[in-house]
């Protein structure tokens, strides 16, 4: 049966984000007495209301992994390092699961504003300080309200797309070697980083082959993220990703980005080093035909990924002219 997590409206919270935009010191914010706010409620299904002790043993875990960080008196250079802890604590605090199931509640942007506001006030204008303009600051109310840029919330979100699985040896190792920018890359297309049986897969890839462009620019190792990830969405298009088998979709998610790399990485990598990094792409005569390309669009090109001096100009064929037999 599920815990039942109190939700706070927005009208409630913002006379409490008033208070936090003009605090200095998070430490002042540090909540006393009884974790509740007259104004929560809890939905009328069937569960039962979480319990206090419950909420306190999720603030002293926040709270503790905050201070090897530095909290309150200070901020680290990355936060990295204390979001991988909380992704941990999330993953495992009772109330936001049902046989290792997200429950209803954990989705519901209501509650995550209840704890953000009522029990982490501190840590989260910690974690994001408040802006000088903080009351009319859009952004910085996305990290206090509930939604999928909330403190907290995007945490989890992280918990829900890549979780290995109970049963991994390093279950929650992708949330901790992953970087801010490849959870932007990957979160936030919500075709591929919203299915956790893709995400896993592509985050997986993601490290494989920042490893093997270990060697390359940033700005190459993106733009074969970005290039392999159109393939993936355009072949998505004819075979659902979500229904491949997880050693085929690995296979399929791993040749896309081995033909991107060959494209873009072989300007600063010998075409026989990345053969040797997997010599079956190189060496299948199958391999180029197995995965259709993305289709060409100049414009999104041009926006997305500018031309740089080590990528060539010819693009593969099509997507339609491949399907459709075109050369």
């Amino acid at each position: 049966m599920s815990i039942l997590i109190p939700q706070l409206p927005d009208s409630a919270a913002l006379p409490i984000m008033a208070e936090m935009a003009l605090c200095s010191d998070p430490s002042t914010l540090e909540p006393t007495g009884e974790l509740k706010n007259s104004q929560a409620y809890v939905m009328a299904t069937g569960g039962f209301p979480v319990e206090e002790p419950a909420l306190k043993l999720l603030r002293h875990l926040i709270v503790a992994a905050a201070r090897q960080q530095g909290f309150p008196e200070r901020r680290p250079r990355s936060f990295l390092e204390f979001e991988f802890q909380v992704a941990e604590i999330l993953g495992g605090w009772e109330p936001l699961w049902i046989d290792d199931v997200p429950s209803g509640e954990s989705l519901r942007n209501a509650c995550w504003t209840f704890l953000t506001v009522v029990v982490l006030p501190d840590v989260a204008i910690w974690r994001w300080p408040p802006s000088a303009v903080a009351e009319s600051d859009k952004a910085w109310k996305g990290r206090v309200l509930g939604g999928g840029r909330n403190a907290f919330q995007r945490i989890h979100r992280r918990v829900l797309s890549l979780d290995r699985g109970p049963v991994h040896p390093d279950r929650w190792g992708l949330i901790r070697e992953l970087k801010e920018d490849d959870f932007s890359n990957i979160l936030e297309r919500p075709t591929i980083g919203s299915n956790p049986h893709v995400a896993v897969c592509l985050a997986e890839e993601y490290l494989a082959m920042r490893e093997r462009l270990s060697g390359c620019s940033a700005e190459i190792q993106t733009r074969v993220y970005r290039e392999a990830t159109k393939d993936l969405r355009a072949y998505g298009v004819v075979q659902p990703l979500d229904l491949l088998p997880r050693e085929e979709l690995g296979a399929l998610i791993r040749r896309t980005f081995l033909r991107r790399e060959e494209m873009y990485g072989s300007a600063h990598l010998g075409q026989s080093e990345l053969a040797a990094r997997d010599p079956s792409v190189h060496n299948d005569p199958r391999s180029n035909d197995s995965l259709p390309a993305a289709p060409s669009d100049s414009s999104d090109q041009q926006s997305e990924t500018p031309q740089t001096s080590e990528a060539p100009t010819l693009e593969p064929p099509s997507l339609l002219r491949r399907l459709f037999g075109g050369a």
